[in-house]
């Protein structure tokens, strides 16, 4: 009787075992129900990408718009996609293979030099929904963001979109333990087959009649007829209302959870009812020049902001920290090493967090009192940790993050900015960008105007006091 029984339990055992792994290896691709201009059915109603934090659409309320391209490799109508998103000041992602990198590199360097994101297509272009080991699933994503690295000394944008959107559940498992979101989108159309190209005119109405809230539209920039057409579809999507976001918006949206934080007051990102005022804060610091010189324009204009430093760069450079204090800024605290929050233990971010805060202490002086996870990167735990220890856990309105962390032009960080605020917003800047930064110049126009339209600025302390 005890062997039958031991034997019905291994064999329970294989068959929960079974039915789990047949459901982290159930492969799906990716499909939509077009809705016109309302928002489509994704997935058939399946909720499993929602699960794991993928990106397929934005929110229904807003006419937002963003613009994604799988690009293999380079044929010519790949730089005229470029030009015309340039024209518009647009910002899109470009989901590469190693191809392009090889054979293009120019074409590459641009994107990543225009402030585009340049992100993960896998390296193989192969079904990804086969792959069951993590090392394996690696290997796919390592090929390109090497290739990618090499060429621009840039990190990889940590989005992926699965070859012709096939992927199993262990797909999405995958990039979670990766630190990569899964892209895949709710409008495309087929463009792919540089043999078969659709009517100009055709393809310009399907776009448009399919225009929605939230849209993430796939398009293949290597299309004769996406190239021809697109100029005249962002205009007339511009014309109906429609603003140009990014992925890293998207992913940054407010979730339900964040809001619920921030209702209980665990989570700072605005404060709508404070009238015409707004705070200027600026992560990563210090660096040895691009610190001074915002220092400086912000003087000059009789402005305070908040500054969100990282221990090692505070050890660098502790006297830019002290004379950021002395002019009257807010010092926050972003970790010592601008670790993501939610990929180490409470432990670890403990000591991130008070290496970073005893190094302000003895070195400058002061005592941080709001934290700003690098990223924007949040979970329960982490809101609780930071709490606990006497910080504001802050964030920043997603609508104006200024993406000069990328060296996008200064138009664009103005344009963001213009385009976007409202009152009440913290404004997310960098005062440590790797490249060529546009904040200094852009803050030297933002300032006056934004001034000229009747806000003050405050410290993030100040402003949600207000």
């Amino acid at each position: 009787m005890r062997k039958y029984i031991k034997t019905l339990a291994v064999l329970l055992v294989f068959c929960v075992l079974g039915l789990s792994a047949s459901a982290s290896t159930k492969e799906y691709r990716w499909f939509f129900k077009p809705a016109g201009n309302e928002q489509p059915q994704l997935l058939g109603g399946d909720t499993l990408w929602r699960d794991y934090d993928a990106l397929a659409m934005g929110s229904s309320e807003e006419k937002v718009l963003y613009l994604t391209f799988d690009a293999g490799y380079e044929n010519g109508n790949v730089a005229k996609v470029l030009d015309v998103l340039q024209k518009h000041d647009a910002k899109g992602a470009f989901f590469i293979l190693p191809g392009i990198i090889k054979n293009s590199p120019h074409v590459v360097t641009r994107m990543a030099e225009e402030g585009h994101l340049v992100c993960n297509h896998s390296t193989s272009h192969k079904n990804m929904a086969t792959i069951n080991s993590l090392e394996e699933f690696r290997k796919e994503l390592q090929g390109v963001e090497e290739a990618y690295t090499a060429l621009t000394g840039k990190t990889m944008a940590k989005f992926f979109r699965p070859p012709e959107g096939t992927f199993s559940e262990n797909t999405l498992k995958f990039c979670e333990e990766l630190g990569y979101t899964p892209v895949f989108w709710s409008y495309a159309y087929a463009d792919w087959d540089n043999n078969s190209q659709m009517n100009e005119e055709k393809a310009l109405d399907k776009l448009l009649s399919n225009l929605h809230p939230g849209e993430v539209l796939l398009l293949h920039p290597t299309s004769a007829t996406n190239a021809a057409i697109l100029d005249t579809f962002l205009t007339k999507a511009k014309e109906q209302g429609y603003r140009f976001g990014t992925l890293e918006e998207l992913a940054l949206r407010p979730t339900s959870t964040v809001k619920e934080l921030e209702e209980q007051g665990l989570v700072f990102s605005e404060n709508p009812d404070a009238g015409k005022y707004l705070a200027l804060t600026f992560d990563d610091g210090p660096h040895k020049d691009q610190t001074a010189r915002i220092l400086a324009v912000l003087q000059k204009h009789g402005v305070k902001a908040t500054f969100f430093p990282i221990g090692e760069n505070v050890k660098a450079h502790p006297e830019l920290v002290k004379m950021a204090a002395l002019q009257g800024h807010e010092i926050g605290n972003h970790t010592y090493s601008h670790c993501k929050v939610s990929a180490v233990s409470g432990e670890l971010l403990e000591k991130e967090i008070l290496s970073t805060e005893f190094l302000l202490q003895d070195l400058c002086g002061v005592t941080p009192r709001v934290f700003r996870p690098p990223g924007g990167d949040i979970t329960g735990e982490a809101v609780e940790l930071v709490n606990s220890l006497g910080y504001r856990y802050v964030l920043w309105s997603w609508r104006v993050d200024t993406r000069d962390w990328a060296s996008v032009s200064v138009d664009s960080v103005v344009n963001t900015v213009l385009s976007g605020v409202k009152n009440g917003d913290i404004i997310l800047f960098h005062d440590y960008v790797a490249g060529k930064s546009p904040t200094a110049e852009a803050l030297e126009i933002l300032i006056p105007k934004l001034q000229a339209q009747g806000y003050q600025f405050v410290t993030v302390s100040d402003l949600a006091s207000l």
